[in-house]
């Protein structure tokens, strides 16, 4: 049976408690189908900033020495850096500076931001907020709970710095929680899934402050396209987490522990670990069930922050000031429109209009939109004036491109930076055949590429030019071929698969297109964490031996060759009813001969 939770807590709580009443239970036909099931499972390869690498899950975690904060993962300005990307908004942002004044203090170059509203009589603040609608039992006796508690106290500029980031955020996102009727706790879900970076990226190919991979993200009706990225957006990604996070808590009957067990791993994979205790008559609450080592810690991280949120004067934790009422407002639109035109007309640089827009990834809105931009409160008045007096058809610039002959979109898309599809769409084309001679229509920027840069071909540039600084040293570059993977290309420069992706904004298992250009630094010992030696090894002599593999569903010639390095011609060769076959079979074997000494298959 799925306990019910209740407080069992000794912590004082002075503030008023209560219990989650408003959760609707969905009806079996409006629960998730086995559909949505299946693709909810490969959900959420949660981003754990390198900075905070996760404490011991162990019983005995909670007496070890809390893990130190890595200066790899620090950048030239002192920012953090989350996955792939910066991981906040520069200190002295003018977006920031206005939220400071309206209760969202930028805490990170303050020695305390413990400040009071000017006036008691006004709305509590976010945190008296939260605590009001906080009913979780927070497992105080858990040494999981307390191991992660530690690690907080132990780093409270990491909490100080993240809720500085996240106050452009946080108040839209407790106000849509408490809409969908969830317990505020839920809240703070983007903290541990993003460190509340909208930018933040995860090796299981997760983006934004709620980390939805693009499966998850479709099922809740997020758009993702070259254009734009919902799951970025604060907007779109709150509606489809707080929706999911409701299927979640009626499937498992507002066991929360469990539910948000299923956000990170899979509701299929918590369902198989409770169905194992079942057979084995063990109890099946979350403490429970043997679950993968990041969610046996996701629940334990959320509760211990809950824990500080809720009495920060017991953990000596100072939180910043933070305003419930949001510093922003939605300015709606009525089509496309150029993002540095738009924070002309608005008056706000043009990188704060990204970050309080982060979906956009290139240097206009969507098309077809959302049509709608998020602006600083006090722009609103200035916007309407000045967006009222620009033509419409002047809000996106427009080259007109001559069809040369044998041209091909592809080549044309690459030559304007654009993609395909945008191409056919701005010109109505509904197939890839075009003629030479006729004109089409190319959607352009306004500003230079430089004054967009929170773009997503900008934060990749700036990203290359943060790790040129940190080696002191051009990357060499590496073209893809036929067969190669991320595997085989970081053996070839005895570099780690982990940091060839992280230098490219890839994840380690990304598939890589043929012709594509990957960036390779070579660290030396005394400034790479991983301290990878680029001399050889000394070479043995080959020791070969016969294996048998079996073909898993997903496999393919490049892949397996990719896995126990060798080639596709001579897995061909070892097995030549191979070319009889037009497709693998999973369950089939494949004879392999290998250099045991270099194969290293998994």
């Amino acid at each position: 049976m799925i306990r019910t939770l209740m407080p069992r807590t000794a912590l004082p709580i002075a503030m008023g408690i209560y219990l989650l009443t408003g959760c609707q239970l969905l009806s079996k036909d409006e629960a998730l189908s086995d559909h949505a099931t299946s693709e909810a499972q490969t959900k959420q390869g949660t981003l754990i900033p390198d900075l905070t690498q996760d404490p011991s899950d162990s019983t005995e975690a909670w007496k070890q020495p809390a893990p130190e904060i890595e200066p790899d993962d620090i950048d030239a300005e002192g920012q953090t850096i989350s996955g792939t990307f910066l991981a906040g908004p520069a200190a002295t942002s003018p977006l920031l500076e206005l939220a400071a004044r309206q209760g969202a203090l930028e805490c990170s170059t303050r020695a305390s931001c413990d400040l009071a509203p000017d006036h008691p009589s006004e709305p509590p603040d976010l945190w008296t907020k939260l605590r009001q609608g906080f009913s979780f039992d927070l497992a105080l006796d858990e040494p999981r709970v307390q191991s992660h508690i530690k690690w907080f106290v132990d780093h409270p500029d990491y909490l100080q710095r993240v809720f500085s980031r996240g106050a452009l955020y946080l108040p839209y996102i407790v106000d849509q929680v408490i809409e969908a009727g969830l317990p505020l706790e839920i809240a703070l879900l983007p903290v541990i899934e993003s460190a509340l970076d909208p930018f933040a990226y995860s090796q299981g190919r997760a983006s934004g402050l709620w980390q939805f991979i693009p499966a998850t993200a479709r099922l809740y009706h997020i758009k993702i396209d070259w254009w734009y990225d919902g799951r970025r957006d604060i907007i779109d990604s709150t509606k489809a987490a707080t929706a999911f996070l409701t299927d979640l808590g009626a499937r498992y009957q507002q066991d929360w522990p469990l539910a948000l067990s299923a956000y990170n791993a899979g509701a299929g994979r918590v369902n198989q670990a409770i169905k194992r205790n079942q057979r084995q008559n063990k109890a099946t609450t979350f403490w429970d069930l043997a679950l993968p080592k990041e969610t046996r810690n996701y629940v334990p991280k959320l509760l211990a922050l809950a824990a500080i949120i809720r009495s920060p004067d017991t953990y000596g934790i100072t939180l910043p000031y933070i305003d419930m009422k949001k510093s922003w407002a939605v300015f709606p639109m009525s089509n496309q429109i150029d993002l540095a035109l738009a924070a002309d007309l608005a008056e706000v640089p043009v990188d704060d209009l990204y970050r309080l827009n982060p979906g956009h990834n290139q240097w206009a809105t969507h098309p077809q939109g959302p049509y709608r931009l998020l602006l600083p409160q006090a722009q609103i008045p200035v916007m309407t004036d000045n967006l009222a007096s620009y033509p419409s058809e002047q809000r996106i610039t427009w080259r007109r491109h001559i069809i040369r002959s044998g041209e091909t979109l592809s080549e044309i898309a690459d030559d304007y930076q654009l993609s395909v599809d945008a191409i056919l769409e701005a010109n109505q084309l509904s197939g890839h055949l075009i003629i030479a001679g006729e004109i089409l229509m190319i959607p352009t920027p306004l500003a230079s590429p430089n004054d967009y840069l929170l773009s997503s071909d900008n934060r990749a540039t700036n990203r290359l030019k943060r790790y040129q600084a940190r080696y002191q040293q051009p990357p060499q570059e590496h073209t893809v071929r036929s067969g190669d993977s991320l595997w085989r290309i970081a053996k070839q420069y005895q570099v780690s698969v982990r940091e060839l992706a992280r230098w490219n904004g890839l994840t380690p298992k990304s598939v890589l297109p043929i012709g594509d250009i990957l960036f390779v630094f070579q660290p030396t010992p005394t400034t790479d964490a991983l301290k990878i030696s680029r001399n050889p090894p000394p070479q043995t002599r080959p020791m070969v031996r016969t294996i048998y593999y079996k073909i898993r569903t997903g496999d393919s010639l490049s892949k397996i060759a990719a896995r126990f390095n060798t080639s596709v011609s001579a897995i061909k060769t070892w097995n030549p009813t191979l070319t009889q076959k037009p497709y693998l079979h999973p369950g089939d074997r494949l004879r392999l001969e290998l250099n045991v000494r270099n194969s290293q298959g998994t």
